[in-house]
């Protein structure tokens, strides 16, 4: 008789480690609010090196697959990409002004589109709207007082993204695979 092979899932387990890494991520969301413009600048500059090492990797990779030519087209992007990286890690002011103003303007066209869904037949009407007018007033707050909501916006968003995750992750832990043992119908 075979042993039938476990099967995987998914639980959510909360350990003491996800209390501790909880805890560390809520003083870090904590110290990011009381810093925001600096946290904005740093995720500026954070952004800036993985789009310079990105755009250098997408470049090289084309020069080495050269031969074929859908790949040629990655030497174009590779070097718009890596040139965006190295104007935020350059100037980093205008860099958080243009991810300010991208952020504003997909929360506007996301704050749109949850109320117009919310319109649809078989669409959860109340939270939907309620979504979308929130998600609209907080894209109409950035977009207006642009360029100076630059200073603020990013920096509370990664504040208040921190606290949130790391409360979340300190009740609840987090989804864990688990191999657990199939049972078999018939007993030998």
């Amino acid at each position: 008789m075979t042993t039938p092979p476990p099967t995987i899932s998914l639980e959510r387990r909360r350990t003491g480690w996800d209390v501790l890494f909880g805890i560390l991520s809520v003083i870090a969301g904590i110290i990011v609010l009381s810093h925001v413009a600096l946290a904005g600048v740093i995720s500026v500059l954070f952004t800036g090196w993985m789009l310079l090492i990105g755009g250098v990797v997408l470049a090289v990779g084309a020069l080495v697959n050269w031969s074929d030519p859908p790949r040629r087209w990655n030497l174009a992007t590779g070097g718009l990409i890596g040139m965006l990286g190295f104007s935020f890690i350059n100037n980093p002011g205008i860099g958080l002004a243009t991810l300010t103003l991208l952020a504003g303007s997909l929360l506007f066209v996301g704050g749109i589109l949850r109320i117009v869904l919310a319109f649809q037949p078989g669409m959860p009407k109340g939270l939907l709207l309620f979504s979308g007018l929130i998600t609209l007033a907080l894209s109409l707050l950035v977009l207006t007082g642009w360029p100076a909501s630059a200073l603020w916006f990013l920096g509370t968003v990664l504040g208040v993204e921190l606290i949130i995750d790391g409360i979340t992750t300190a009740l609840t832990g987090r989804l864990r695979l688990s191999e657990a043992e199939q049972t078999a119908g018939a007993t030998a």
